[in-house]
């Protein structure tokens, strides 16, 4: 072979190959591999979140996602429930990159006694980062030498985009090269790294889950979990899905924001996504009075309008005062029956008016 070719094989004049080795584990047989029994992480959040995974939080703007971590920490740190789940009690540390410390400060105050947690917090540490972002590669040697021997089941950052440095989002390898430091932190500290981003613009009922987030696919592929919260036709309600590695996904559920919470709201269906931006969902009297079939209590009549038009309970109950008002229903006893109408016509006039219907019309009704 000539030394031209000899060259063009040169493993020395490839870069990749020229980095400092690292240790890599040995390659043993399947049933060396089986012999060797695994300890499992703990599973923090039941059927979401093992410790020494990782797990994206994405939302649009205003999504709440903030009160959502800063939830998620406190019921950790404290061993009390998450969204209805039960959690494994464990320490955690709070990377805050975005909301000023007094601001940070009121909320901790206000979630903790929402949450009926009391003072002293255990459990429960804050790195206030706001004005001290940087390259996440001159960060995480940092964060790893803080956190390591701290027995730390979870680390949150919030948000994310903050270490980005300047990094293009829409590049798959910028990506990859960005999120890999907290896969390092995950098997350095054997925490469940959390981190928060953003949707993309635009609709995001009109996308698959897993292309809601903004930027690149590497962040719908490099996490071990993606949970999305994404806008309910219902204003202030959002459905939540998970797309997990290593757990059965739930069903998608909603959630119901009431400052300082997100609550389960299960009257609403959660294939009701917004389906247009800035658009509210539009219910009638007419809508609730058709779930209606005479005889009916309130609470079977509240229950078929949930499951045939998705209300929430609240807006059954405004609706149903709207039918009463309107005398489009009336009670009999405990029940409820309908008030069949018909339209007159004046052909001396033209107009139409709504009268209640006669005995004998209400078939026709």
């Amino acid at each position: 072979m000539s030394t031209e070719a000899t060259n063009e094989w040169n493993t020395d004049a490839i870069p990749s190959l020229r980095q400092p080795e690292a240790e890599l584990p040995e390659i043993v047989s399947a049933e060396q591999f089986l012999d060797q029994p695994q300890e499992m992480p703990a599973e923090l959040v039941q059927g979401m979140i093992h410790q020494s995974t990782l797990t994206m939080f994405s939302g649009g703007s205003k999504s709440f996602k903030t009160f959502t971590l800063m939830d998620l920490g406190l019921s950790v740190s404290h061993g009390v429930q998450w969204w209805g789940k039960d959690v494994v009690l464990g320490r955690v540390l709070y990377l805050n990159f975005e909301i000023s410390a007094p601001f940070f400060q009121n909320r901790l105050l206000v979630l903790s006694d929402a949450k009926s947690v009391t003072r002293p917090l255990r459990n429960f540490d804050l790195w206030n980062l706001r004005g001290h972002a940087a390259d996440i590669k001159l960060l995480m040697p940092k964060i790893i030498e803080r956190c390591r021997g701290e027995g730390y089941a979870m680390i949150i950052f919030d948000p994310i985009y903050k270490l980005m440095n300047g990094r293009n989002e829409n590049a798959a390898g910028e990506m990859a090269e960005f999120l890999d430091p907290l896969e390092t932190l995950a098997e350095q500290t054997g925490a469940a790294v959390i981190y928060s981003h953003h949707f993309a613009k635009g609709l995001a009922s009109s996308k698959e889950q897993l292309d809601r987030a903004s930027g690149s696919g590497v962040f719908a592929r490099h996490a071990d979990g993606i949970i999305t919260i994404t806008p309910h036709e219902e204003e202030n309600a959002f459905v939540v899905e998970a797309t997990l590695r290593n757990l059965r996904a739930p069903a998608p559920f909603v959630m119901r924001w009431g400052y300082p919470l997100m609550k389960l709201a299960d009257e609403l269906d959660p294939k009701r996504l917004k389906s247009k931006v800035g658009a509210k969902a539009k219910y009638t009297v007419a809508a609730v009075v058709s779930c209606l079939t005479d005889g009916m209590t309130t609470g079977e009549w509240q229950a078929a309008a949930i499951k045939q038009e998705g209300f929430a309970a609240s807006t059954f109950a405004k609706l149903k005062n709207q039918a009463i008002a309107e005398d489009c229903v009336e009670a009999r006893g405990r029940t409820w029956f309908r008030k069949p109408k018909v339209h007159v016509f004046n052909p001396m006039t033209g107009e139409s008016k709504l009268r209640e219907a006669a005995p004998h019309e209400q078939k026709i009704a």
